[in-house]
């Protein structure tokens, strides 16, 4: 890693391909909900925390847990990231993201045209294999407003196959996605009491939330770090339960892109803010620079089901300055109702 905070001023800002990572969760699905009703009226409706609105149905709602707009019944979503406009032009380059989607699970990438839609846009399909359910993808990636809007609509293959939903529908529905000028107000999902030299990057956008060093901590010797110290906190895309946490959290760190060679050194069970939780501790070896990496995370559940991700990356050889500020950093997390 050439230093990920560099990285996002320069191209597609790296914390999105590792939010597809900590959104890799079981979801529910329930096809006779969407046999039982009719799609209602579709106005354009901008979900909380993005500028994007899209014309979905009132059998939609907004989720808690992300920008976009989820069918609770069955599962399926629609979700909303807004992105810097030097995105569009990363994205172009097919191969590339066909590339970083194939590393996050999705497969049977292909590049189509979407019926109805004007202006600059990419749009491909693809499908993914969770441990729960298989989904079927499609991926919206448009320009306007000088912004970068990317849509990605997460359908169950089950309710595909039952045509209570259908691709037309689908493609109508992105087809509409426009950019606003303002974004649209959203509760936030949690605190942090304690961030040491780390401020939040107000750059990034979404639920998931970076860390950077400060200047002043910068200034304090931090500036020659490779790579730069970095926190990150991420949402699951829904609150389906995790019935086992310790594996689970095992299972995502060994999920941490870009390092290869990872070694999981140790793993505690701990409460945060009254809630189960799982810090798992080890090394990487960075696939971009080839230098070990610390690799801290904690996996929280979330009061109402599903869990919040937390992960802390620093050099290996600054192990003993960062490991016990991403410690407190994770004991002061409060995820907020």
């Amino acid at each position: 890693m050439t230093g990920v905070w560099q990285e996002l001023a320069e191209s597609l800002p790296r914390h999105y391909w590792i939010f597809w990572i900590c959104a890799a969760v079981a979801l529910s699905i329930a096809v006779c909900s969407f046999r039982s009703r009719s799609y209602g009226r579709s106005i354009l409706r901008q979900a909380p925390g993005s500028r994007i609105a899209l014309a979905v149905d009132e059998t939609f709602v907004p989720s808690d847990r992300f920008a976009g707009f989820v069918h609770e019944a069955s599962g399926a979503s629609f979700v909303l990231i807004d992105l810097p406009l030097v995105a569009f032009e990363q994205f172009g380059k097919l191969g590339n993201a066909a590339e970083r989607l194939k590393a996050e699970g999705v497969g049977a990438i292909s590049r189509h045209l979407l019926p109805s839609r004007g202006g600059d846009y990419i749009y491909f399909r693809g499908e993914q294999t969770t441990p729960v359910r298989d989904y079927a993808k499609y991926i919206l990636i448009f320009r306007e407003a000088g912004a970068t809007g990317m849509v990605t609509a997460n359908i169950p293959v089950a309710v595909l196959s039952s045509g209570a939903v259908t691709e037309a529908r689908i493609e109508t529905i992105l087809a509409s996605a426009t950019i606003r000028p303002a974004t649209a107000e959203a509760k936030p999902l949690f605190s942090m009491s304690y961030s040491g030299p780390f401020v939040e990057d107000l750059s990034l956008l979404g639920t998931t939330k970076g860390y950077r060093l400060s200047a002043a901590a910068m200034a304090n010797g931090g500036k020659g770090r490779e790579p730069q110290p970095l926190f990150l906190v991420a949402p699951s895309l829904a609150g389906v339960p995790v019935t086992d946490l310790g594996e689970f959290a095992r299972r995502a760190f060994d999920g941490i892109e870009q390092f290869r060679d990872k070694q999981l050194l140790e793993t505690s069970r701990a409460k945060i803010d009254g809630l189960d939780a799982v810090e798992a501790i080890g090394r990487g070896t960075d696939g971009g620079t080839g230098r070990p990496t610390l690799l801290f995370q904690v996996i929280v559940a979330a009061k109402k089901g599903g869990y919040f991700r937390l992960l802390g990356l620093a050099p290996e050889d600054a192990r003993g300055e960062y490991l016990p500020e991403f410690r407190k950093m994770a004991r002061g997390f409060r995820p907020l109702d």
